[in-house]
Parts: structure tokens; sequence; C-alpha cells
């Protein structure tokens, strides 16, 4: 893959150029890994309720839920 790097006036690398042969390689691959149209809505369902929970800051540490169930493993 013959890639070029896209710089800022920094030198910073902001992006990067490929082949067009090569992004629509890419492009059919990250197609066939999507799993979210082949997801169960009860699945979704879940998956929104649990963002909208992590974003109402309904959420325990790590270490929290370590502390209260580490007595059933």
């Amino acid at each position: 893959m013959n890639v070029q790097y896209v710089s800022n006036e920094k030198g910073e690398q902001t992006g990067v150029f490929i082949p067009m042969k090569d992004w629509k390689e890419i492009q059919s691959k990250l197609k066939s890994t999507d799993f979210w149209e082949d997801t169960p809505d009860h699945v979704k369902d879940s998956i929104d309720r649990g963002q909208k929970q992590s974003a109402a800051g309904q959420t325990k540490s790590h270490q929290d839920v370590m502390d209260k169930y580490t007595k059933y493993l």
C-alpha cells in the first residue's frame, strides 16, 4: 500500500492519502464487519439504555463493583 501522509504547517501529521483501490478495499472490509444491522432490537435497546445511564452519571467504578462482588467470584 502506497501511503502518503498529510502534515500541517507545524509538521504534525493530520491525515493520510492512500490510493483509491486501497480505500475501496478498506471500505468493503468495514462494511462486512458492521454488525449493528444484524443486532437484535433488545440488544440495541440495552446498549442505548446503558449509554443514557452513562451520560447521566449513573455508573459505578470498576473498584466499587469489585469491592461488592469479589466475594461471589
